[in-house]
């Protein structure tokens, strides 16, 4: 199984850049065309979240738009810079929503069960899994015992030494998730955003895959108290390849490249 991860896109409708120098509809474009070029389809499309920069439903008609012409199943969460009632507009069939009105959603269409978390705490910058999304992934996944399970969510549940925007990372629920995690035993990764740069690392034993922005990054910089800066590296996204008995191997994809 193949799928195609995207995370970060901020878009901007067509004349507008973000941070006065990024043109994150043309960004969009690229990936949309990217994705068709690829020599071997995806079987699916995860985005983990901040799908649109201010979301407004023009926005998310616009990314509805390209995502559909891909004829490629899409599943997506939300991120910090989303608002669940636009998107439900206009994304309705790449969604899922709690009776409490998350946007988590649990899909067992294909051999590796899909869970997508709502990590979104609307007009603040850092996630959470409060007690009512924790009581909804736990109802997950006991249905899903022993079989694998791909989590994604837009705030990784890492701290990844990026000090600033660790402290807008996951700040509630990151107990209750390990132990959910660790018990299910069967958790394959888990794919995240946010933190506009690829990372690796592991939460409750399992391995986590931090996406580039498929739209602009953020500098590397570990140091304590640095704000985060914007950098000129390119578009990009990942291609994750889940095969039963080994696991789920991961590959980044520059928006920009060229295969000649």
């Amino acid at each position: 199984m193949l799928i195609a991860q995207i995370s970060d896109s901020h878009y901007l409708v067509p004349g507008q850049c973000l941070a006065g120098r990024f043109e994150t509809s043309k960004a969009f474009e690229h990936l949309i065309e990217s994705l068709t070029s690829q020599p071997v389809a995806p079987d699916l499309i995860l985005f983990s979240g901040d799908l649109g920069e201010d979301a407004t439903r023009e926005e998310y008609a616009n990314i509805a738009g390209g995502l559909r012409s891909l004829d490629i199943p899409v599943l997506a969460v939300p991120g910090n810079h989303d608002l669940r009632a636009p998107m439900w507009e206009e994304l309705p069939d790449m969604l899922g929503r709690t009776d409490d009105g998350h946007m988590c959603v649990s899909d067992t269409r294909f051999p590796l069960a899909i869970i997508g978390l709502d990590t979104l705490v609307e007009g603040a910058p850092h996630g959470e899994l409060c007690p009512a999304r924790i009581a909804w992934l736990e109802a997950r996944l006991d249905e899903l015992k022993g079989k694998p399970v791909l989590i994604f969510m837009h705030h990784p549940p890492i701290r990844t030494g990026h000090h600033f925007m660790d402290g807008i990372g996951l700040l509630g629920g990151g107990t209750d998730f390990e132990r959910l995690v660790a018990g299910h035993g069967g958790v394959q990764a888990i794919l995240c955003g946010h933190m506009h740069r690829g990372i690796e690392g592991t939460f409750a034993g399992v391995p986590v895959r931090v996406s580039p922005s498929a739209s602009h990054q953020i500098a590397f910089d570990l140091r304590e108290g640095e704000p985060y800066r914007f950098n000129d590296e390119p578009p990009q996204y990942m291609m994750h390849l889940w095969q039963p008995g080994q696991g789920l191997i991961s590959h980044t994809v520059p928006v920009t490249s060229n295969v000649v």
